[in-house]
């Protein structure tokens, strides 16, 4: 077993932290979303199908040296549907991969509008767990933390997700959506309506960069990135988008509209979620001058 130091987790903030690997091998264990078989995703970087229904609980938690491992630990053992198992010729490889995983578990959450929590790292795969094994907590927000079935992967998202998960991988390079992304993968740990339809707007707005006439530009150029060649789909969408930006618009100025504000936080998800695959299935992102010349 090898300890090694990471100098830049996923999410980019540059910090000093612990990898620990076996034969230059790691797993960070993920719960909210299940796969029928193992999907490669770049070169050290498989989702695999994971068990820890078997594990005695008390041996996970002897596996802890920190009381801050044995908390994560107890909290999400339990949840563990399935895997990244990462791998490469070196231990700083394997921890610079392991950390960046970060994000792959960011677009599967964005991708299939699932709660994905990626809190647990393992130097053995789940299904071997033991007292000889150590797991470490990877986040203290505890993302992931909920009792929703974990999202189920069908035979079509493995054809996706093996067409166009390395066009979400190249995308990432682009800051506006890295926070699209992020955005939409976690603004489901915020009960409040507001701040979730905030969030949303921000990596929607962020996408196209619309300064000015903001609600008619927006609306404009996402039912023409959406419905290039629909006439009719472009027309009901203009018209959707500018419903949903009034109703951001009532959640940021602290309108009064409970109600309506949970639903305009789900509907303006599922609008990013199109606007993310619309652009990971393109393999670009809108240009607004092109859109709205």
């Amino acid at each position: 077993m090898s300890y090694v130091e990471c100098l830049r987790n996923g999410l980019g903030h540059v910090i000093k932290m612990e990898v620990i690997a076996n034969k230059n091998e790691t797993f960070i264990l993920l719960n909210g979303i299940s796969t029928p078989k193992n999907i490669q995703f770049c070169d050290g970087v498989q989702l695999e199908q994971a068990d820890t229904s078997q594990l005695d609980f008390a041996s996970a938690v002897s596996t802890c040296s920190r009381p801050d491992d044995i908390a994560v630990v107890a909290a999400f053992i339990p949840r563990i549907t399935s895997q990244f198992r990462i791998n490469a010729s070196s231990p700083r490889e394997v921890s610079i991969i392991a950390w960046n995983s970060s994000w792959d578990a960011l677009l599967l959450s964005a991708i299939f509008q699932a709660e994905i929590g990626f809190n647990i790292q393992s130097d053995t795969t789940a299904n071997q767990i033991s007292s000889n094994s150590s797991l470490r907590g990877i986040h203290r927000q505890m993302s992931g933390f909920n009792d929703a079935p974990p999202y189920i992967i069908t035979g079509r998202d493995v054809d996706w997700l093996s067409r166009y998960f390395g066009n979400a991988r190249s995308l990432l390079g682009e800051d506006s959506f890295q926070t699209a992304v992020q955005c939409l993968a976690t603004y489901h740990w915020h009960p409040n309506p507001r701040v979730k339809l905030a969030m949303i707007w921000a990596g929607i707005e962020g996408i196209f960069g619309a300064s000015s006439e903001i609600r008619f530009r927006i609306s404009v150029c996402i039912a023409r990135f959406l419905h290039a060649d629909d006439e009719l789909e472009r027309k009901n969408t203009f018209e959707i988008v500018k419903r949903l930006y009034n109703v951001r618009s009532k959640a940021v100025h602290g309108a009064k509209s409970k109600g309506e504000l949970s639903l305009g936080a789900i509907e303006s998800a599922n609008l990013l979620n199109k606007l993310l695959i619309r652009s990971i299935e393109t393999g670009l992102l809108p240009v607004e001058a092109d859109l709205f010349p």
